[in-house]
Order: structure tokens, then sequence, then C-alpha cells
């Protein structure tokens, strides 16, 4: 025993989540980069930079989605905390529409 409290078995959800992002964030950088240097450089036609670029901007994209977005599971929390307020607040407010209406 060590005497401390129990760890959990990953200490960091969406580690590997996270991880996966940045590396499509960094190669859409990459690739975004080289496009526009090749153009830049007459390396390249026009048509061939975009083709070079496109891929690199959906994985630029998709990285930046997918490190925003929670895990299921906190979404889930998250989004059930945010619906337990959103109805707490509507019943106040509906309670506070039938006093007025009841008091005037």
């Amino acid at each position: 025993m060590d005497g401390g409290p129990p760890r959990p078995d990953n200490p960091r959800p969406g580690g590997a989540r996270t991880r996966r992002a940045a590396w499509s964030v960094s190669a859409g950088i990459i690739l975004g980069t080289a496009a526009v240097t090749c153009l830049a450089l007459s390396a390249v036609s026009a048509q061939q930079a975009i083709a070079l670029g496109l891929p690199g901007a959906l994985l630029l994209i998709g990285g930046l989605i997918a490190a925003a977005v929670p895990d299921p599971v906190t979404g889930r929390h998250l989004y059930f905390q945010a619906g337990f307020r959103m109805g707490s607040l509507l019943s106040r407010f509906r309670s506070f529409l039938r006093r007025r209406r009841n008091g005037s």
C-alpha cells in the first residue's frame, strides 16, 4: 500500500486525442507553409499549390475542431449540467411570470 489516495487509470482524459489533434494541426501548418513557399518560389503552378494546400487546410481545421470539442464523457456531463441550469432558470422565470399575472 502506498498510503495515498487511489489514482485513476488515466490521469489525463483525452490525452491521446489531444496529442493527435496537435499533430494534425502541425501537419496542416507544414503543408500549408510548403504550398505557399513552393508557389512563391515558382516551383509549382497555382493549381498544384492548391492541391498541396487543401489537405493542409483540412488537417488544420480538423485538428482545431478535435482539440476544441470535449471527449464524449465530459461533453455529456457538461451538457447535462447546462440543461439542468437552463431548466432551473426556466422554472424560475415561469414562476415570476405567474406571480406578476396573479398580482396585477
